[in-house]
């Protein structure tokens, strides 16, 4: 029987990563700091990238991925789609009092 570290050590990292979500958030993170290290900016952690995107469903962050990767600047779509508007401007101003 194998010890506990030799298994551990032996354990192949990329096999782990079979769940489809898990595999877009690997390519989001090596897109956005394949960009981030050409202009010497530090590289986001992949926790960074899962947080901001926990809030899709795998079918959205598919289409996300895929509007993204047509895109010129990854890393702008990434960052510029996930914003969301002010409130006085999601509502077309209706509410604001003079």
């Amino acid at each position: 029987m194998k010890s506990l570290d030799e298994n551990l050590k032996n354990r192949d990292v990329k096999g782990l990563f079979k769940h489809p979500r898990l595999k877009m958030l690997d390519e989001f993170h090596r897109r956005i700091n394949a960009e981030r290290r050409a202009v010497d900016m530090k590289e986001l952690p992949m926790r960074a990238v899962a947080i901001k995107t926990s809030h899709l469903s795998v079918q959205d962050l598919a289409y996300f991925l895929k509007r993204c990767s047509q895109s010129s600047n990854f890393s702008r779509c990434f960052f510029g789609s996930l914003k969301i508007p002010p409130l006085d401007q999601a509502r077309g101003k209706q509410d604001v009092k003079n």
